[in-house]
């Protein structure tokens, strides 16, 4: 009979639960849908894949746009937008850093 009280009292449910937590059952269908690499090698080479087919739809859709421009100034407008899209991406972390507490501190 001690035993039981000792256990009930050591076991607290903390009375806020992180929204993350809370979402877990929405979350984890999805998951099971995605097949994971099984090995880190196998990782890194898809991640690689990925990363080389943006890197060529990224060009292809610039030259889409700019159809008589030079390489050069293709290069130039890649480089303007990913200055741009460096730029969003600290003013998204910024934001981030605000709201993360909600998410995962309750």
């Amino acid at each position: 009979m001690k035993l039981k009280t000792v256990l009930r009292s050591t076991v607290r449910h903390p009375k806020k639960i992180s929204l993350w937590l809370r979402r877990m059952d929405l979350v984890k269908p999805e998951m099971k849908t995605v097949r994971f690499p099984r090995t880190a090698r196998e990782g890194f080479r898809q991640c690689v894949e990925l990363s080389e087919n943006v890197r060529r739809w990224f060009w292809e859709s610039i030259r889409a746009d700019h159809p008589e421009a030079s390489e050069e100034e293709i290069e130039k407008e890649r480089r303007l937008l990913l200055a741009r899209f460096c730029a969003a991406q600290a003013r998204q972390i910024a934001k981030w850093k605000k709201e993360r507490d909600r998410y995962f501190r309750g």
